[in-house]
């Protein structure tokens, strides 16, 4: 009784917060709709982001594009999106005309460098050359040059206007992953896996000094505001001080230092702060490389950051505590709390006067005197894992990080569900009324929808549940386990008791389907196999070797004669299945580079639907003829799902946004 009243508390805690915050982008920022669809929710995960120099914009570095808001106001003003995969990194240029954006393309390794117009929303030029991910990006405090650091050993120069490029730099024999500017832009300082710092003269893109720093890696470097010192963060975990004209060593800083996660000047120079994972924030003398002062800052700390005039700084744990302090007595004045996440980046706006931290359902902004809030960006989230429709087809259900209820017919959110157990699977019963969550934690809820509160708790399984489905008359609940269960529970769907278990798989379960009769139960899994359980016995009728490493899907034609399965294969990747003889009946090559990640039949039994690469694809059931394609996600689709009455169809995946398809035209 306890845990239903906590689950509940914490249901309404979080409904409420999303009825207050959440927003959506509307549908005539270009490129947000794709074309075939209906409407679109969540704006994807937010990487990074970035004041316009004038404070007047802000830049959101997501899985969909960058999206570009008024600071003061939080309206969407565009979506930059020419990219093909998710965007990581984004700067804006000083005088505010130009936004560079970094992203990785799911269909190679190959990174794309953007610069982008932000009066106009054209791309300006797209750079290229790298042959690896890019690891660092920065442009020099004048905005003439762009420098990129990357796998492949190299960093390229660009014209930071243009995108033309300026010099490659060679040297570094291993990974170059982190860059800095001089103040004056005149000097570039590079570091890596291979445990040196270079110095690069940027005018011409010659070695001006080698320097060997740190064992293992550099992970980080700091010019000091004055430009007379070069600070660097070590995967020996120290932190040492050098002089950025000669290379000389100055200090190194003594004490525990142990797992520095972030370092920062002070504005005036001869501060350096420090912070750690065993909670402990530091301030050095930069002359002489003493300790100044110490504060226990609790758990660990992955962020400090000075604000511009140098007179507070903040530093984040991995709680969502955000913690303000005096810059000269190390003061506590603010903390600010995000609920329920770890904060991954922090911004001070350019005069100062807010403070903005992003995770990743969105941006926070607070008042840096007050510590009052003030607005929120929200429609963020994770990756959406699963989608389903009510049986009534006038909600849908999306599943990332929590559970979204969405109304399809006025495309508002209804709900927001955060369980304690992280969910992992969901399931719908025929009848509407009772929704099934499988969790990480080995355990599957009952709620009832209509009351909202849970009914049972099931318990059975030793690893987390990673496929739950009702039988078409509503009675059983079927559910399967990961790898170290090997076990499919049936369940009594009304009383929550364990009819019975069905063994003989031999690996982990990815997914469930009942016969249309719901006489028989097909699985498939990390094997390969496809197996086929008689429901009232729970005796293994046959198994199918696929020949396919694992089977990530399967689906029942509607007249419950074919089973269409999907999985990783160096082949065809789409399946059909004779029932009752366990026969091959056709393959369909979904992609030619990328095998479906999901697959199910049309209501109607005409077509199968797959997800596979940013690209959802209708087949003919009947021949493997390819019938249409929408697109619009970037990267992988993990689920869809058809309406009740075939005419929408869902669809949910890396990129953490929701797509509702139009299927009438």
């Amino acid at each position: 009784m306890m845990k239903n009243i906590v689950l509940f508390t914490v249901l309404i805690t979080v409904m409420s917060m999303s009825c207050l915050s959440v927003s959506f982008a509307e549908n005539y920022i270009p490129d947000y709709l794709p074309e075939g669809a209906l409407a679109r929710f969540g704006k994807g995960y937010p990487f990074d982001f970035e004041y316009s120099p004038d404070g007047t914009r802000l830049a959101v570095a997501s899985t969909i594009g960058v999206w570009l808001y008024d600071a003061r106001t939080g309206e969407e003003l565009d979506l930059l999106k020419g990219d093909t995969g998710l965007v990581t990194t984004v700067i804006f240029s000083p005088d505010g005309k130009t936004v560079v954006s970094e992203s990785h393309d799911f269909m190679s390794s190959d990174p794309m460098i953007k610069l982008w117009d932000t009066a106009t929303g054209e791309t300006k030029a797209t750079l290229s050359g790298h042959t690896d991910h890019v690891n660092s990006l920065v442009l020099s405090p004048d905005g003439e040059t762009l420098a990129s650091a990357s796998g492949d050993k190299t960093i390229r120069l660009w014209d930071g206007v243009t995108g033309e490029p300026k010099a490659t730099l060679t040297g570094h024999t291993d990974e170059v992953s982190v860059l800095a500017f001089s103040p004056d832009s005149s000097r570039l300082a590079s570091g890596g896996t291979d445990e040196v710092i270079r110095l690069w003269d940027v005018p011409t893109g010659g070695l001006l000094l080698t320097f060997a720093a740190h064992a293992n890696s550099v992970d980080a470097l700091m010019y000091s505001p004055d430009g007379e010192r070069i600070a660097s963060q070590g995967g020996d975990n120290n932190v040492c001080l050098w002089d950025a004209q000669t290379g000389e060593f100055l200090h190194i800083l003594k004490g525990d230092t142990t797992d520095i996660s972030s370092i920062d000047f002070s504005k005036d120079s001869k501060t350096l702060a420090t912070v750690g994972y065993n909670g402990a924030i530091r301030l050095w003398n930069t002359e002489t490389g003493e300790p100044l002062k110490t504060v226990n800052g609790s758990t660990k700390l992955y962020k400090v950051s000075y604000s511009p005039d140098g007179s507070t700084f903040v530093c984040a744990n991995d709680e969502g505590t955000i913690r303000l302090y005096d810059a000269d007595t190390v003061k506590l004045l603010h903390t600010f709390k995000i609920a329920g996440t770890w904060v991954s980046s922090i911004r001070y706006s350019p005069d100062g006067r807010t403070l903005v931290a992003s995770h990743e359902f969105g941006l926070h902004f607070w008042d840096v005197d007050t510590g009052q809030p003030l607005q929120t960006i929200t429609g963020y989230w994770d990756v959406v894992y699963s989608v389903i429709y009510s049986p009534d087809g006038r909600t849908v259900v999306s599943l990332d990080d929590v559970l979204r209820f969405w109304d399809v017919e006025t495309e508002k959110l209804l709900r927001t569900f955060a369980p304690e157990s992280s969910v992992a699977s969901i399931a719908y019963a025929p009848d509407g009324q009772t929704l099934a969550c499988g969790t990480r934690d080995n355990t599957i809820l009952l709620w009832n929808i209509s009351r909202w509160r849970e009914r049972i708790t099931l318990e059975g399984h030793i690893e987390g549940v990673s496929s739950v489905v009702f039988s078409p008359d509503g009675h059983i609940l079927a559910s399967g386990s990961w790898s170290r269960d090997h076990s499919i529970c049936l369940w009594d769907a009304h009383t929550g008791g364990l009819l019975k278990t069905l063994e003989g798989e031999t690996s982990g379960i990815y997914t469930l389907a009942f016969s249309p009769n719901g006489k028989v139960l097909a699985s498939g899994g990390n094997d390969g196999a496809i197996r086929f359980w008689d429901v009232a016995t729970g005796e293994l009728l046959k198994t199918v070797d696929t020949g396919m490493s694992s089977i990530n899907a399967v689906s029942y034609s509607p007249n419950g004669k074919t089973l269409v399965s999907s999985g990783f294969s160096t082949g065809d990747d789409i399946r059909l299945w004779d029932v009752e003889t366990g026969g091959l009946l056709q393959t369909i090559n979904s992609h030619a580079e990328a095998a479906a990640y999901f697959v199910v039949y049309s209501p109607d039994g005409n077509m199968l639907v797959s997800g596979n690469l940013g690209a959802i694809s209708f087949w003919s059931a009947e021949t493997g003829e390819r019938l249409k394609t929408f697109t619009g996600h970037i990267g992988p689709v993990y689920s869809v799902a058809f309406s009740p009455d075939g005419k929408t169809l869902v669809s949910g995946g890396k990129d953490s946004t929701l797509i509702l398809w139009d299927l009438t035209e």
